[in-house]
């Protein structure tokens, strides 16, 4: 994680993400934390990131995730290139 500057107390706190790449059992996303000023609508980021989230079954084994999530989510990530 990428500490940018910090949240201020009572500050508006915005997370975007994006997915990065798709393995066979985990996907990865760029996530994002900006805070708001809801006066001057101005966003400051300040926390960047990214964080791999792995599938897996109830024993905690990693599984394959499934042919229509990462249909979805290529093609996803093929338009915006």
């Amino acid at each position: 994680m990428c500490f940018k500057k910090p949240a201020r107390e009572g500050s508006l706190l915005k997370i975007y993400g994006d997915v990065v790449k798709i393995g066979n059992t985990s996907i990865t996303l760029y996530l994002e934390a900006r805070s708001f000023n809801v006066y001057t609508h101005e966003e400051d980021v300040i926390l960047s990131t990214n964080i791999t989230f792995v599938r897996v079954d109830e024993d905690g084994n990693a599984i394959p995730i499934s042919d229509k999530v990462r249909e979805r989510l290529t093609q996803e990530l093929n338009s915006r290139n």
